[in-house]
């Protein structure tokens, strides 16, 4: 005979069901409506963060860098001085980057994360799209080519991560700043615009397009790219020939690494280029993540400055220093010294 349930007994196990239910439910408490107008239900405290592109993760690590599952890829030694304990030992995740690379499915699983961020920079990203759908983590798409699309990205980053004050000052800092340059350059005819070319590779002889995503630096600080072929792959790095630098006649050269600047400047092949006899050959800073490209990330907020006052410094007055060390306290929570920042404005891989 089947005894009587006491009504406590029965009280308590409907509320121990209830209590499961609003856990589960709590999981997935808030909806966000994503850069591709996709409404996302997101969970109440993201945790674990990925994101299959490394202008996407770096976005995601400048909100909160404790909330990353995993690096695209591993970060270069002169970056580890800037990580946190949280950030400076996470796993490998790979991602889409360079030629022929694509995520690890084994590693991201293995790393559980709770949400995934994907979007313009991630192509082509559909099947891993569908994979996250069948393993029941969320998805939310954001845009991160330009500079331009930092402000809004960064918002609803914001909101799916629940750091939406926080997202809030990066995102208005990002507005000011290209609002501030756009001010600038209204005053500067087209005609007076400076040609720039970006040396890429040992020889300097790789560059990119003029409407290439890895250039759009130098657009948005007033440089007339005089390489103006579009770009014929997502990698980039088109080869020319010195004949084709001559005759672009560059006013200002931006090298990718020191090795390539110091090349460009002591080059008998490259003396009688504008830039290299007017000394205007600039060593694009790295550190901790890449200024200008190779990924592109927000960092590119803080270059476009410095592009604008070395182009055209009439213009732009900034106190580089100042405007290095504010944006490092912002973005990167790092506070440094003016010899640190004089140093890494110099291209110089330094530790703050």
């Amino acid at each position: 005979m089947r005894r009587p349930v006491s009504r406590s007994l029965l009280l308590a196990q409907i509320l121990a069901v209830c209590a499961v239910l609003s856990v589960a439910a709590g999981v997935f408490a808030r909806t966000v409506t994503d850069m591709a107008g996709h409404k996302v239900a997101v969970p109440d405290a993201p945790a674990r963060v990925y994101a299959l592109s490394p202008p996407d993760a770096l976005l995601v690590y400048a909100i909160d860098p404790c909330l990353l599952a995993g690096w695209n890829y591993p970060p270069y030694p002169p970056t580890a001085g800037y990580l946190p304990p949280c950030a400076a030992n996470l796993p490998v995740l790979g991602g889409f980057f360079g030629k022929d690379v694509t995520p690890d499915k084994d590693a991201i699983l293995a790393a559980k994360p709770d949400l995934v961020v994907t979007g313009s920079m991630a192509k082509p990203q559909a099947a891993f799209n569908v994979f996250f759908k069948e393993q029941r983590i969320p998805v939310v798409a954001i845009d991160s080519e330009s500079p331009e699309d930092y402000a809004p990205a960064l918002r609803v980053l914001g909101a799916a991560l629940g750091r939406t004050e926080r997202a809030a000052a990066l995102a208005a800092y990002a507005e000011a700043t290209l609002a501030g340059i756009r001010k600038g350059l209204a005053t500067i005819p087209e005609a007076k615009r400076l040609r720039v070319y970006y040396a890429e590779g040992g020889d300097g002889l790789y560059t990119d397009g003029a409407d290439s995503f890895h250039t759009l630096a130098i657009k948005l600080a007033g440089g007339v790219n005089v390489y103006a072929k579009p770009q014929t792959n997502r990698y980039g790095m088109d080869r020319v020939t010195m004949e084709d630098v001559a005759g672009f006649a560059p006013q200002v050269i931006l090298a990718q690494d020191a090795k390539c600047r110091d090349m460009l400047l002591s080059s008998p092949a490259w003396s009688e280029i504008p830039a290299v006899k007017s000394g205007r050959v600039l060593l694009l800073p790295d550190t901790p993540f890449g200024w200008f490209d190779r990924p592109p990330s927000f960092m590119r907020l803080l270059c476009i400055k410095w592009l604008a006052n070395a182009f055209y410094p009439e213009v732009f007055p900034y106190d580089m220093v100042k405007e290095t060390k504010a944006f490092y306290k912002l973005f990167l929570q790092v506070d440094l010294t003016d010899a640190t920042a004089e140093a890494l404005l110099s291209g110089k891989s330094v530790a703050p």
